[in-house]
Order: structure tokens, then sequence, then C-alpha cells
């Protein structure tokens, strides 16, 4: 099991915005050690990198993206994703 920073890799969290004085909803994709921050590509598709522990956040679920299982779905192209 990694550092509690790494553990967040692969999770979906919101984080406030101060400014816009709203959450923004992501996914957690990369942790660097040596400067202490997340990378998060929110669902905008804006990409931000932040230390956490200087942020207002929350996690969204505490399922990892390996614990997903992907559900066919009856439309063309279309996957859809079913926690555990």
């Amino acid at each position: 099991m990694g550092t509690r920073n790494e553990v967040l890799i692969g999770q979906r969290i919101k984080v406030w915005s101060a400014f816009d004085s709203c959450f923004y909803s992501g996914t957690v994709e990369d942790f660097n050690p040596q400067n202490n921050t997340h990378k998060i590509t929110c669902d905008s598709g804006e990409v931000e990198i932040l230390c956490l522990d200087s942020e207002s956040w929350e996690t969204i679920s505490n399922c990892s993206l390996m614990e997903r299982e992907v559900q066919p779905s009856d439309e063309q192209n279309t996957l859809h994703l079913q926690q555990w």
C-alpha cells in the first residue's frame, strides 16, 4: 500500500474553488512526492496541479477505477461504469 497521497490516485474528488465559490469534480491522475502535488483531471477537461494539503476537497467515491466493473450499454459506442 502506498502513502496516503499515492492512495488517492484514481479517486474521484471535488475541490473547492474560492474564486468561483463552487466545487469542481475530477479524477486524481498522479502524485509528485518531490513537491507534494497531485495532478487532477477535471470533468471539464482542464488539468490542475494542486497541493491538496492546502486545498478544501472531498472524495466523491472511495472506489478506485480498478474496482469498477464496465457494463455494456444498449447505446452504440457507450459503456457504463458500475461501482461495486
